[in-house]
C-alpha cells in the first residue's frame, strides 16, 4: 500500500515526548504511528490523562480525546433510615467508599458543609431537612451539582466517576511544531508547555 506524502510526514512525528522546563509538573505524550495518542500529566496530588486520535495539520499536531462525556457525580438511590442524621454517601463505580470529598447541603437553616469519611459518608443533622447537595474536589478544581434531594429521606447514595474527572478533553487542540519539539497551550494560553521528543 502506498502512503500519501501527508501520511508519511505525520508518521515522522510519531514518538515519545516529555515535558521540559516545568517545575513540580510531570507530563508525557505518546504519538503512535497508527494515529492514536496517549497523554498524562501529574501536578501535586492531581493526575490527568487522555487517549484519542491525532493528526498533522499546517505546522501543528492536532489532538482529539475520545472518551464518553459522563457526569462526575450521579445519584444512585435514596433511602429512609431511623438514624438521627442525614447521610450523603459517595462510592466509586466498583462500590468502594470515596473519602475526603467536600459535601455542601442546602437546608432550611442554610448551607452546611462536611467531608466524606473513610466509609464514604458525610453526616448532617436530620433536623435540617436537606433539600439539595453540591460536591467539590478542590485538587481538580471540580464543582458538581446542585442535586435536588427528597427531604423525606435521609440516606442519599452517589457514584463518582473518577475517569470523567481526570480525563483531559482535548478538542481540536493544536500543538505547534517547533523543530523536534511540540508546544502545548492547553493549560496556559500565554505560556506554552514544551514537549521534547525522546
Amino acid at each position: 500500500m502506498l502512503l500519501t506524502v501527508a501520511a508519511i510526514r505525520a508518521q515522522d512525528l510519531a514518538g515519545h515526548y516529555v515535558l521540559r522546563g516545568a517545575h513540580e509538573v510531570g507530563s508525557e505524550l505518546l504519538l503512535k504511528a497508527d494515529g492514536r495518542f496517549e497523554y498524562m500529566l501529574a501536578y501535586g496530588a492531581a493526575d490527568y490523562s487522555a487517549k484519542g486520535s491525532w493528526r498533522r495539520q499546517e505546522g501543528a499536531v492536532v489532538l482529539n480525546t475520545q472518551a464518553p462525556d459522563l457526569p462526575a457525580f450521579r445519584m444512585v438511590k435514596t433511602e429512609s433510615s431511623k438514624e438521627e442524621f442525614a447521610r450523603i454517601w459517595v462510592r466509586a463505580a466498583n462500590g468502594q467508599a470515596v473519602p475526603h470529598i467536600r459535601v455542601a447541603v442546602k437546608a432550611e437553616e442554610g448551607v452546611q458543609e462536611s467531608k466524606t469519611s473513610n466509609e464514604g459518608a458525610a453526616l448532617f443533622p436530620r433536623s435540617s431537612q436537606v433539600r439539595e447537595v453540591k460536591f467539590s474536589v478542590p485538587v481538580y478544581g471540580l464543582e458538581a451539582g446542585p442535586f435536588r434531594l427528597d427531604p423525606a429521606r435521609n440516606e442519599y447514595y452517589f457514584e463518582i466517576n473518577g475517569e470523567s474527572i481526570t480525563t483531559v478533553r482535548f478538542k481540536e487542540e493544536k500543538l505547534l511544531i517547533d523543530g523536534k519539539d511540540l508546544l502545548l497551550h492547553y493549560w496556559n494560553a500565554n505560556r506554552p508547555m514544551r514537549y521534547e521528543r525522546q
